[in-house]
């Protein structure tokens, strides 16, 4: 695509390595007939060997100067469509789109509100292949005790379980990044765990607000109850009184949660 420019406001480095463009497709292993959305379908690399599985393949192209490029690309494969708008305001079961396979090479800009959109609209994703700055995938895939634990972590393994398959170094993008990138499957989990998931994401964003302190001194402006009810909620849990947020995992999250609902302010 002669005379295009990437644009930097929209993150745009576009996936140029064969090599790593047949190991993502190797991963996603499209079928016929099946419902794949991609994430900015860019000058699509991944979008036409997606195509070409018979997959029904709709991209989601913010950038409206490669919408005819793409249009030409992909015109003899019926199977495939392509959405000009941003995907963050894409309602995939209002569009009809649902259930499906998500599959994106991230802007890094946007990785984190792509995996918020992820989990809000689990119901409908099958499996997601994603491709995002790698320590980005590190903190998503992160266990307790880390200094990469932190809500997105615990809000992403809450529904799905997490794998980082491979890294992509810059060159392997134009242009190419500083970052190193890597590729993470997220797979549904077979059950929610939270009935509420409101009053469980507020503790545990009030338990991160400051990642030094004690996770009773964070915890202490949300709830109705003092620091001793807390320091006693948290040895009936087997929980020592001095722990701070990054210690605690999603299991024991939910258990608080569970446990605090009732004394939340307002």
């Amino acid at each position: 695509m002669s005379g295009y420019r990437p644009k930097k406001r929209l993150g745009q480095n576009f996936l140029i390595s064969k090599e790593t463009i047949q190991r993502i497709i190797d991963l996603i292993q499209p079928t016929d007939a099946q419902s794949i959305i991609e994430i900015g379908a860019g000058r699509g690399a991944l979008t036409l060997p997606m195509a070409q599985s018979g997959a029904i393949v709709t991209a989601v192209e913010i950038d409206r100067d490669l919408i005819g490029y793409l249009e030409k690309l992909l015109e003899n494969y019926p199977n495939s469509s392509i959405l000009n708008q941003d995907f963050l305001r894409l309602d995939p079961t209002a569009a009809k789109l649902a259930p499906f396979v998500l599959v994106g090479n991230l802007p890094y800009q946007i990785s984190s509100p792509v995996i918020e959109w992820v989990v809000q609209n689990r119901e409908s994703v099958q499996v997601a292949f994603l491709m995002m700055q790698k320590e980005v995938a590190e903190r998503l895939a992160s266990s307790p005790g880390s200094k990469d634990w932190s809500p997105l972590a615990i809000f992403t393994q809450l529904y799905f379980d997490v794998e980082t398959c491979f890294t992509v170094g810059p060159s392997a993008f134009r242009p190419a990044p500083k970052v190193t990138s890597a590729v993470v499957r997220m797979t549904p989990k077979a059950a929610d765990v939270v009935a509420d998931p409101v009053p469980f994401q507020r503790i545990v964003r009030a338990a991160f607000r400051q990642r030094r302190k004690l996770l009773v001194n964070n915890l202490l402006g949300e709830v109705t109850t003092g620091p001793e009810f807390l320091r006693s909620l948290l040895l009936k849990m087997n929980l020592p009184v001095d722990i701070r947020a990054e210690q605690v995992s999603t299991e024991q999250f939910c258990a608080l949660a569970d446990e605090l609902v009732s004394h939340l302010t307002r």
